[in-house]
């Protein structure tokens, strides 16, 4: 299993999720975010998405999206939800999430909730 992350941004999710990890032509990881079952808000999750900076404009985030999308549908689940970092907002919106509920601040960063209906 490959992490794209820091030390402190691992959590007890960790164990539970499914982590998807997409990689280059040279098996390089390019990207990855982790998919679980979110047993308060009654849907799948998406978080911690992270695409390494050397990919600009090749859609790799959009991908990702799309590959928990499919994954999430095969498990039966109806809808996503993520709490998105406002600054990357837009790019949720255009692959079909909506916002809901208030700006909150999440380690220094404002995140807004987001959801889609599969």
């Amino acid at each position: 299993m490959i992490f794209l992350a820091v030390a402190f941004e691992f959590d007890s999710i960790d164990g539970a999720a499914v982590h998807i990890v997409m990689f280059d032509e040279d098996g390089t990881p390019a990207a990855t975010c982790r998919v679980f079952w979110d047993e308060e808000m009654g849907s799948y999750a998406i978080v911690r998405l992270a695409v390494v900076k050397k990919y600009p404009g090749r859609n790799i985030g959009a991908d990702m999206v799309r590959e928990a999308e499919r994954y999430m549908k095969r498990k039966g689940g109806k809808d996503i939800i993520l709490h998105a970092q406002c600054r990357v907002n837009g790019f949720y919106k255009k692959m079909g999430f909506a916002e809901f509920g208030d700006i909150e601040n999440d380690e220094g960063c404002p995140h807004i909730w987001m959801k889609k209906v599969l």
